[in-house]
């Protein structure tokens, strides 16, 4: 912060609230302890709303000076994109499918409709020249809003169209012939999204939700009958088990898959035969492990061997000759994992995660069927960063696959490569006005955790800034429900970049970007380890020169926020400054507290305090709001929101009192503050805008640009 900007801010007239200390006292597992600012959390107090104001009050006080940067930045981040533009159809059986972007009251949807191959032109890239805009002559319009519609499903002849629309529980049937348009069934209710023809069109399998929402059946439906006649195939009766099915890309079988916490199944059906009996294929096992995949002869099965390595193997069809035990074709090497593979007439597209980065490989079929494990092709365009994943490939005999490719200098981009001549042909790039690759550059690094692991970081920045030496920097990160913060082309980082800052991502356990063994590794009582990793990423960055010792900004959202929290109380030396938005920074209240209600996945994520004592003295241990060091601490910018987010806004207002009640920085010079929305949504890029300013201005960047 420049002495001007210190001038004019009128310490005696703006003081930072210091709401009053109320000692209570809280007993959990024999551990007694005093908090003096829990009162904060009753968000339906009248004092507590007043001390929200005062916070905004103050926080307005100390950013006025910014107000050109902030107005620069919301523009930068609200910034038209060009039109949405039309879909890039894809091809199945002798139609052409389209996505076409449509807006209504409550924001982007879209329409999908279809159109014979004989009433297209063909353009270059092998697609359809179509008109933007609304359906065109030939086309009919199949699904008019996708957001209502989160299922559906073909017949084999294409003539069919199931639709899973939402209703008031779980989601309504609609069967329509699409020859006459006539809307044949509707007699289906309370199912889940998924949905599957048999092989000649006269019967649907579909979930059936029970009352808590749960996919727990599958049924078996004759189409023009009524519901209440159809036959339970499948139940699961574990009470966190849930039921889906997948149809086959050939059309021939469904694969029927039970997932609960600790156990899965997996069943086939011939749709040839759909009144005929389910096989099960793997038996009730423990945990995630085997995913399958039909691939017309054989399944592929991904699975892990003694050494806990993810394992891609091929096996015979249920009631054939030959061993029921899948042959190898691919073991994950180290930092790789399986996630999921995709079988066709010639090849199969296995979705790989290496080296913290999401890819693609073509494995090509024999003349007889088995695959080819020599012929493994990788796809991908030769960047640090690309990450890459399998779009929409439908056809069972299709040549090519589609995918998907991004990185942090790359507009996601959607490609097409030929499985036989390995030609890749980008068939849609979406726009992104004024942008210059050429003036930027994207880096992998790696950093040594405190126990040796090597701990991804991705790094963004303008090569004129770097030419002078180490620059200022900012360090974001997540690192919880196995959430991957791949890389993409954003708005907001390459504004960032364009004003000086170094920005950098650093993917710590906990999150999902090394599999799913990564996510174990920072979940629970091993949450120690996503501090830890996070720590070494900002010593990284200075010790190497990317950015300069001193300068270094963290910034974390929701989950990211207890991340930079906590990690600032262990390190508070290795920041600058720090932005939480939304923060989990009072985490143990929160789990501990029965009015906050809390889903299954928050509680896996984090443990239960109350049943569990060694998960509550954890959480008790790095919960930043009752760990706050009395020390020097990084200044601090905390926003949340009254409305439109899943964690108590007063989180954010206990932590920031702590604060005020213990660091020792000088307020002046490193001030912490708070900012409270009435409702995130409607003001989401105003608060990044302002916050981003205020980290701008802590970290003394040169020449701002507004």
């Amino acid at each position: 912060m420049t002495q001007e900007a210190l001038a004019s801010i009128d310490a005696t007239q703006h003081r930072a609230p210091h709401p009053a200390r109320d000692p209570q006292s809280r007993t959990v597992h024999g551990d007694t302890v005093v908090t003096e600012h829990a009162w904060l959390r009753d968000r339906r107090s009248p004092d507590v709303a007043a001390h929200l104001v005062a916070e905004n009050a103050y926080t307005d006080a100390r950013t006025a000076h910014l107000a050109p940067v902030v107005s620069a930045l919301s523009q930068d981040l609200a910034a038209p994109r060009a039109a949405e533009e039309l879909g890039v159809p894809v091809r199945s059986g002798s139609w052409w499918y389209i996505d076409r972007p449509r807006q209504d009251e409550h924001g982007r949807d879209l329409a999908l409709s279809r159109i014979a191959d004989q009433d297209v032109r063909i353009g270059s890239g092998g697609v359809p020249i179509l008109p933007a805009g609304e359906p065109g002559e030939h086309e009919q319009l199949l699904i008019a809003g996708r957001r209502r519609t989160p299922g559906f499903a073909l017949s084999n002849d294409q003539d069919l169209l199931a639709r899973a629309e939402i209703s008031t529980s779980g989601c309504a049937i609609s069967i329509t012939d699409l020859t006459s348009g006539e809307v044949i069934d509707q007699s289906v209710r309370d199912a889940g999204a998924d949905l599957g023809f048999s092989h000649d069109g006269q019967w649907l399998l579909y979930t059936h939700l029970d009352d808590l929402g749960r996919s727990h059946q599958v049924r078996r439906h004759r189409i023009g009958t009524a519901a209440d006649s159809d036959e339970v195939l499948l139940e699961e009766t574990e009470p966190w088990g849930e039921l889906q099915i997948t149809r086959s890309r050939d059309g021939s079988s469904l694969l029927i898959r039970s997932q609960s916490i600790e156990t899965t199944e997996t069943w086939l059906l011939d749709l040839a035969d759909p009144t005929g009996p389910l096989s099960s294929i793997t038996g009730r096992r423990a945990g995630a492990r085997p995913a399958l995949e039909h691939a017309g002869d054989r399944l592929l099965v991904i699975d892990q061997d003694d050494d806990g390595r993810d394992v891609l193997g091929e096996t015979s069809l249920p009631g054939r000759d030959g061993s029921p035990a899948a042959q190898t074709l691919l073991t994950a090497g180290d930092g790789e994992e399986f996630e999921s593979v995709e079988a066709f007439a010639d090849f199969a597209a296995l979705q790989v995660r290496a080296a913290g980065l999401p890819g693609v490989r073509i494995i090509r079929r024999r003349a007889d069927g088995s695959f080819d494990a020599l012929s493994v092709r990788a796809l991908g365009h030769g960047g640090q960063l690309d990450a890459v994943r399998l779009d929409a490939n439908p056809s069972w005999t299709q040549s090519t696959v589609r995918y998907r490719l991004d990185s942090l200098l790359t507009p996601t981009s959607l490609a097409e490569a030929d499985v036989a001549t390995d030609e890749v042909t980008v068939l849609h790039q979406v726009p992104f006005p004024g942008f210059d690759a050429a003036q930027y550059l994207e880096r992998r690094l790696w950093a040594t955790a405190r126990d040796g692991t090597a701990v991804p970081i991705s790094v963004l920045a303008r090569r004129d800034v770097l030419a002078d030496g180490p620059a200022p920097g900012l360090l974001y990160g997540d690192g919880a429900y196995g959430t991957s913060l791949d890389p993409a082309l954003g708005q907001g980082a390459l504004a960032l970049a364009d004003r000086g800052l170094v920005v950098a991502i650093a993917h710590v356990r906990g999150g999902g970007e090394m599999g799913g063994d990564w996510h174990l590794a920072g979940r629970q009582l091993t949450k120690d380890a996503s501090f830890d990793d996070f720590i070494s990423c900002a010593e990284h960055l200075t010790a190497t020169g990317w950015v300069a010792e001193g300068r270094l900004g963290a910034v974390g959202m929701g989950a990211g926020g207890l991340l930079v929290a906590a990690s600032a109380n262990r390190a508070p030396s290795a920041f600058r400054a720090i932005i939480a938005g939304a923060p989990l920074v009072d985490p143990l209240a929160t789990l501990l507290d029965p009015e906050v209600m809390l889903t299954l996945e928050e509680w896996m994520e984090w443990g239960d305090p109350v049943e569990d004592e060694a998960i509550y003295h954890h959480l008790r241990g790095y919960s930043p709001a009752e760990n706050v060091p009395e020390t020097e601490f990084p200044a601090v910018f905390a926003w949340t929101a009254l409305e439109g987010t899943d964690i108590p806004p007063t989180e954010a207002a206990v932590w920031v009192a702590q604060l005020r009640a213990r660091i020792t920085s000088d307020p002046t010079q490193r001030p912490v503050l708070l900012r409270c929305l009435p409702a995130v949504h409607d003001a989401a890029v105003e608060a990044h805008a302002e916050s981003m300013a205020w980290l701008l201005d802590q970290l003394d960047v040169p020449g701002i640009r507004a």
